[in-house]
């Protein structure tokens, strides 16, 4: 039984790591939209290349994990918004609800 607790740890703190990796995204690509949309863009050229950077890098994290839920919404008109991120979080959240209700 000790086994089964430390397995549903791990994927626990696997899905925690997901999650906020998924949340500094979104944030993170807000951020990003925002800057280009101003002139700070072309004030602060090298803070925004990084910027551009670090959200390459988790652009490159959650995609794996976004895929499934981007084929899924392919099908359905969402009007421009990418649903996906939200999708995700919330199969999250409904796992670790279940692991916490199946093994106490």
């Amino acid at each position: 039984m000790k086994v089964v607790h430390v397995f549903v740890g791990v994927i626990s703190l696997v899905l925690e790591i997901i999650q906020w990796t998924v949340f500094v995204w979104v944030i993170l690509s807000w951020i990003l939209f925002f800057a280009s949309q101003t002139s700070f863009r072309w004030r602060n050229r090298g803070a925004y290349h990084l910027l551009e950077q670090i959200n390459d890098i988790f652009t490159r994290m959650t995609y794996p994990f976004l895929r499934p839920f981007r084929r899924l919404l392919r099908r359905v008109d969402t009007a421009g918004i990418d649903w996906s991120p939200m999708l995700l979080l919330l199969f999250i959240f409904l796992i670790r609800g279940l692991l916490d209700i199946l093994v106490p």
